[in-house]
């Protein structure tokens, strides 16, 4: 069973069954299209203001819409920036959290963070980082954001996390996330399709991480290079994949096997930007999906949501993300009772993809007195 709320998948797709509504996409693809171009252009003419900040910033962003990924790869490399003695910090908007946009929130330290403030992004953020310490500054103003990390935390380099198109902010590095399994070729500009912007954009990366690369069909892997290779060919290409790891029981803390539920029957519930993925993984562990609750990319839970699954989930165990369990309202306790179970994946670099990633994010040190 699949629970869809109404958004602009949905309507896009309702748009699509006429061809009144494919016009109508495609007028207003090009209306977007040419707003993008106005708005890169006022930065590039210098009409709109791009600042600079005294340390190395990296940009980890999309050309699409949905999951590719990033997230999970911001947080490899800023433990690895630790682990070499960097003192990284991430950057990041806080996509439809309820604080103000330009409201500072700075996840750093052994607390507790409201994920209504915050963000779900950037909660998952602080507890993959936390042990090293990395602060995980939110702010619609990423100079503003990036300006405390350094002043007040001392970092040295910064990892904005989906700030491609935020041209406010000069950056070192831009690294560009593709997910194989939506390649940007056979895609076109929102509404009609899913690009934030054209495939030109491309050309900006010095390095792009072709990622979901286990869901790949054959041959996908090498076109898709190959197209990417079109547009920019000194661009470094990086593969990568995503693995289950180990599932978290939300009421213990207790962690299971990959296989724990091999040939079991579950319910799934997930509110990510690429849900597919996600239930895909679980059907490679062999999970029987009896019930696919989905929601929009960043929904918070509402309590008649989790009452809804919890009276109709037959008392089979739920299985959803980390990203969607700091989404669940105060008193999910009282309402699931018992059977909830987070999936963690983690990123797995396919050939030397990880230390080809790392050595494009240290070459914004070059030259650079240590």
């Amino acid at each position: 069973m699949n629970y869809l709320k109404a958004d602009l998948k949905k309507t896009r797709s309702n748009l699509k069954n006429s061809l009144t509504g494919r016009l109508l996409l495609k007028i207003l693809s090009g209306f977007y299209g040419g707003a993008i171009n106005v708005r890169k252009a006022l930065y590039d003419f210098e009409v709109f203001k791009t600042r600079r900040l005294s340390v190395p910033v990296v940009c980890f962003g999309n050309i699409s819409t949905g999951g590719t990924g990033k997230t999970s790869t911001v947080a490899v490399a800023a433990l690895q920036l630790a682990k070499t003695g960097k003192k990284p910090a991430i950057l990041l908007r806080g996509y439809k959290r309820q604080a103000a946009a330009k409201k500072l929130t700075a996840l750093v330290g052994p607390y507790s963070f409201n994920p209504s403030e915050a963000g779900d992004e950037a909660i998952l953020l602080y507890n993959l980082v936390k042990g090293a310490q990395i602060p995980v500054m939110v702010c619609a103003d990423r100079f503003k954001a990036g300006l405390e990390a350094i002043n007040k935390y001392g970092c040295d380099i910064l990892l904005m996390d989906d700030g491609l198109q935020h041209f406010a902010l000069s950056r070192d590095l831009n690294i560009i996330l593709i997910n194989a399994t939506a390649p940007f070729y056979k895609d076109f500009l929102l509404p009609f399709g899913d690009l934030r912007e054209n495939a030109t954009a491309l050309k900006r990366a010095e390095a792009i991480i072709i990622s979901h690369c286990e869901r790949a069909e054959h041959g996908a892997l090498e076109e898709l290079s190959a197209e990417i290779k079109k547009i920019n060919s000194a661009a470094v290409v990086v593969k990568s994949s995503h693995q289950p790891d180990l599932f978290i029981n939300a009421f213990t803390g207790e962690t299971l096997p990959p296989g724990a539920f091999e040939l079991k029957d579950a319910v799934v519930l997930s509110a990510i930007g690429d849900p597919e993925s996600f239930e895909d993984a679980l059907r490679k562990l062999k999970i029987n999906i009896k019930q696919a609750w989905r929601y929009p990319d960043h929904h918070y839970f509402a309590r008649e949501e989790i009452i809804a699954l919890q009276n109709t989930r037959l008392g089979l165990p739920v299985i959803t993300t980390y990203k969607d369990f700091v989404r669940f309202p105060p008193g999910w306790r009282e309402l699931l009772k018992d059977g909830v179970y987070l999936l963690s994946v983690k990123i797995v670099f396919l050939h030397d993809g990880h230390t080809a990633l790392m050595s494009a994010v240290n070459s914004v040190f070059k030259g650079q007195s240590r």
